[in-house]
């Protein structure tokens, strides 16, 4: 996933990350083998909100999804703040 040329690392969007889509787009694609046990591991593999983003990114191109940034940041929001709280 490209960056927007001129858009700073922290992804800029019209309207905030959608709580209910994260948790719909997480639930429908990532849960089955992301159990809570995924995310209470110690140490954490994500140490800050832009890791995680890189994870997610990472696991979306590893599986194909055709998600857009949008709902990469969707995604991590929700997981943030559900899980991560960064």
């Amino acid at each position: 996933m490209a960056a927007v040329a001129g858009a700073p690392a922290e992804f800029v969007r019209a309207e905030p990350p959608s709580f209910e889509r994260g948790r719909m787009l997480y639930e429908n694609h990532c849960r089955v083998c992301h159990t809570e046990k995924v995310h209470a591991r110690t140490p954490r593999l994500a140490l800050n909100r832009q890791e995680l983003r890189e994870i997610v990114m990472k696991w979306v191109e590893q599986e194909n999804l055709p998600w857009r940034r949008e709902e990469v940041e969707d995604v991590v929001h929700f997981l943030n703040l559900t899980r991560y709280h960064y």
